[in-house]
């Protein structure tokens, strides 16, 4: 069955498919100061405008499959990168209240005896470290989650959703998830299965967050790979989600994160590089029309960006895909680290980067903290 988009969606988000004009940008300006250094919650910034909530970010830490031990790393992940990061974010003055990671925790791609046991272990060194006590994780599943490969072509894995809730349910990852889009009644997303695990939003206060699947298993076939397509996002639902937080004179803001981006960073190509391709125009319309949108972060391209989405508001698009990965070869300014995103009581909303030298090999030894960089604003 394919998605077939009402006449009613294109007129709420429009439907132009004109190719975005955004530009890409790096975060590399002088650091405002050496090593972690407090976030200062309590006290007003130099404009008086205090700081009422932080949340961190990252994506795309597991390592390369030919660099893949499964006895020294289980997890299938960049450990040097991983632990410094929970170091480094457990040594904050402000410690965040969530740490989104927006997919590719572990290398995946395979069955799901294998992406299970990857996750088990990446569940393992999380409990042991320093920031499991002091904040929420809140992982959303990238491509290496929910996908397998063969002969170079990646297509749905039909365990990994069944794997995917099991084990967020098991750590305790879970706790704002059940909301999200099923495959029951008209299914005007072309859901495979129940998604109301692995996409969902939730309320905190005055803000809402929206976590996004960003590989949905669906039923609309991919002539090219025989299979069904990916890239796939549960459009419909998350339209009516925004609307309900639109409407709720108790939101002041929404935050949306998933994997893939809607527009790729500057020399990053490919079919795979963002979303569906189909889905693009009708999704960055959307969140341009949608008021309190505040951005949009994601990562699968293993490098920092911001750039803004196609539209009035000019939405930004934060790519964080530099938690530990190989980086994307054509960056010019690379690093690895994590975000922190800062809400202001004006409504203000400031981007800092914290970052780490890339060693030799790329996961090799850490030897120093995260630099924090100059904050930069994407909202009012």
């Amino acid at each position: 069955m394919r998605l077939v988009l009402s006449l009613s969606l294109f007129a709420l988000v429009g439907c132009s498919s004109s190719p975005s004009t955004s530009t890409s940008t790096d975060l590399d300006a002088t650091a405002s100061e050496s090593g972690i250094a407090p976030d200062g919650g309590a006290p007003p910034d130099a404009g008086g405008d205090s700081l009422v909530s932080t949340f961190a970010f990252m994506g795309c830490n597991r390592i390369q499959k030919a660099d893949w031990d499964p006895v020294a790393d289980p997890a299938s992940a960049n450990m040097a990168q991983l632990q410094q990061t929970f170091i480094d974010v457990a040594a904050l003055g402000d410690v965040p209240k969530y740490f989104f990671f927006v997919g590719d925790m572990v290398l995946g791609l395979k069955d799901s005896t294998t992406l299970s046991g990857q996750l088990d272990a990446w569940a393992k060194v999380y409990a042991a470290s320093p920031i499991a006590s002091k904040l929420t994780l809140v992982p959303a599943p990238g491509n290496h989650e929910m996908l397998t490969k063969a002969n170079k072509v990646e297509t749905p894995n039909a365990g990994s959703d069944a794997v995917w809730v099991k084990w967020t349910a098991a750590n305790g990852f879970d706790k704002q998830a059940g909301n999200g889009p099923v495959n029951g009644g008209a299914n005007q997303d072309a859901l495979q299965d129940d998604q109301s695990r692995i996409s969902y939003s939730f309320d905190d206060g005055d803000t809402h967050y929206v976590v996004l699947n960003t590989d949905t298993w669906t039923t609309t076939p991919d002539s090219s790979s025989g299979s069904t397509q990916i890239g796939w996002v549960a459009l419909r639902w998350l339209i009516s989600d925004l609307q309900t937080a639109e409407a709720n004179g108790k939101i002041r803001r929404t935050y949306i994160f998933g994997h893939k981006p809607l527009v790729p960073p500057m020399g990053v190509t490919g079919a795979d590089a963002t979303i569906n391709a189909a889905l693009v125009p009708a999704m960055e319309a959307l969140l341009d029309t949608s008021a309190k949108v505040k951005g949009y972060f994601c990562a699968h391209a293993h490098q920092w960006d911001d750039q803004k989405l196609p539209g009035k508001r000019g939405v930004h698009q934060v790519i964080a895909g530099n938690a530990g990965s190989a980086l994307e070869s054509g960056w010019t300014t690379p690093y690895y680290g994590f975000t922190v995103v800062r809400t202001y009581a004006s409504g203000k909303v400031g981007v800092v980067s914290y970052q780490r030298p890339v060693p030799t090999p790329y996961n090799a030894a850490v030897t120093v903290a995260a630099t924090k960089m100059d904050e930069l604003v994407i909202a009012p």
